[in-house]
Order: C-alpha cells, then sequence, then structure tokens
C-alpha cells in the first residue's frame, strides 16, 4: 500500500511540474505587422468627390501612390453603382500593382447615366495599412 501512495504523490507532483513550466499563451507578442509608409493615393483624369464626364461607354483614369510604395505591392478595390439607386455595375478585376502609377478603365457606362466610383487601396505586406475610400461620380454624356 505505501507505494501507490508515493506513487500517487509522486504523479501529482509530476503534474504540478509540468503545468508549473508550461509556457503562458497571454505574454508572448503577436507577429510584429510590416512598418510601411501609410498608403497615399492622388487621382489622375478624375476629381475626386465631384462630377466627371465620360463622353463614350468607356472611361480610363489613373491612380497615383504618393506614397512609399509597399514591399509587396498593393490591391486595388474599386466599386462602381449606379447614383443614386445603388445598384452594382459589374468591372474587370483590377491585378495587384506593384509599381506608383495604375491605370484603371471604367467599362459598360450607360448613356446619360450617373455612376458612384468608390477605390481603396490596401497594402499587400500590411493588413492595417488602407486608404481611406476616396470617391467620384462619373456620367457618360455620350449620344449613342
Amino acid at each position: 500500500m505505501p507505494l501507490k501512495k508515493y506513487l500517487s504523490l509522486f504523479l501529482i507532483g509530476a503534474l504540478l511540474a509540468l503545468t508549473a513550466c508550461k509556457k503562458k499563451k497571454g505574454g508572448e507578442d503577436p507577429a510584429p505587422s510590416t512598418q510601411e509608409e501609410a498608403l497615399k493615393l492622388e487621382l489622375s483624369g478624375v476629381v475626386a468627390g465631384k462630377a466627371n464626364v465620360a463622353m463614350d461607354s468607356t472611361f480610363t483614369f489613373q491612380v497615383k501612390i504618393t506614397s512609399k510604395m509597399p514591399e509587396k505591392g498593393v490591391r486595388v478595390t474599386m466599386n462602381v453603382v449606379t447614383d443614386p439607386a445603388g445598384i452594382p455595375l459589374a468591372q474587370d478585376a483590377i491585378p495587384d500593382a506593384t509599381t506608383g502609377t495604375i491605370n484603371i478603365t471604367l467599362r459598360h457606362l450607360k448613356e446619360v447615366k450617373t455612376y458612384k466610383v468608390t477605390l481603396t487601396l490596401a497594402s499587400l505586406g500590411n493588413t492595417a495599412n488602407i486608404t481611406t475610400p476616396v470617391e467620384f461620380l462619373i456620367t457618360n454624356k455620350s449620344a449613342g
């Protein structure tokens, strides 16, 4: 019987020792995010926050990244909806960019219809580095 008592005490002691030596997960630092300059952009060919005019069913403008380009590049997210109804207008996907100037062509713009375009840039290397959304209106003024 004394052997069982000693074995039980030994196992309890070993269990206590293992739990005491276990690393605490709460004290670990999370993986540091990549330090990057905050993304900034300018539009060329359109004026942000204003009404712009297209003379055809397509319209090309440029997004110029004025901050330092992130090492892994940026993802451009664009949303085009009718104004004021908010009906989505499908557009071609914009490939991820690694250069400071991105050419974007809007397509399928209907005659005498206004669209609200919203653009956002996000770093591919730091998910917290995102621009404030930039919006502008565009109206196709073609006569058919």
